[in-house]
């Protein structure tokens, strides 16, 4: 479903039959955070180094979803990453998270690939994704790393996401996990592939500063 971004694609994953993101899905939280600042670097709206994140232009109107993400780094310019993690995945308050992960659900429910379900916990809303939407991702990503072909750098950042954040296993078979890390572990040796590289290594490092951040204060 290359007509949506990252985080739309990932979110579809990641949430359960609530369209919920549990508390102890600390991956999977910090992946949704990491998809948003990738989809942003992307398209040029943030600028990503090791510890930090600044703004490098303008938000497009086609990731508006994300704009509350975008105005957090805007309002800290330059914010570090261990910044964003305890505001978003590790603050006594979840309603920065809450707005980002309403915002990229409405953005869906508008596509008719989720449909909205409130009365839910403090009556909060939830984005319960459709099956149909579900099974496209996951046969997009299936199609490129399991198939000869390209790869989209876009399929290549959300299978890392889906891995990381410990969704993968919920679609797809264990030969299938290992025919596509092998593959992908291809791809990143090469030149196309050093981006991809970058990214990944972004992903790694915010999963191992939140980790250190539950370990301060537990």
């Amino acid at each position: 479903m290359r007509d949506l971004s990252i985080t739309q694609e990932y979110l579809i994953c990641a949430v359960n039959e609530k369209g919920k993101i549990s508390g102890f899905s600390t991956e999977r939280l910090v992946c949704l955070v990491a998809a948003g600042l990738l989809d942003m670097e992307l398209a040029g709206a943030v600028r990503l180094t090791e510890k930090r994140v600044e703004i490098a232009g303008p938000l497009p109107e086609n990731r508006e979803y994300l704009k509350s993400l975008y105005l957090f780094v805007k309002k800290h310019n330059p914010v570090k990453t261990e910044k964003i993690l305890e505001e978003y995945t590790y603050s006594m308050s979840d309603k920065r998270l809450q707005m980002l992960l309403d915002d990229v659900g409405e953005s869906l429910a508008a596509q008719g690939l989720a449909r909205l379900q409130e009365g839910g916990f403090f009556g909060r809303k939830a984005y319960v994704p459709q099956r149909e939407a579900i099974r496209s991702v996951v046969d997009m990503v299936r199609a490129e790393l399991l198939e000869d072909g390209p790869v989209s750098q876009e399929v290549l950042i959300l299978a890392v996401l889906l891995d990381k954040g410990k969704i993968s296993k919920d679609y797809f078979s264990k030969f299938e996990r290992q025919e596509m890390a092998q593959r992908f572990r291809a791809i990143r040796k090469t030149r196309e592939g050093q981006m991809v590289d970058q990214m990944v290594e972004y992903i790694e490092n915010m999963i191992a500063t939140m980790t250190v951040l539950m370990t301060m204060f537990s």
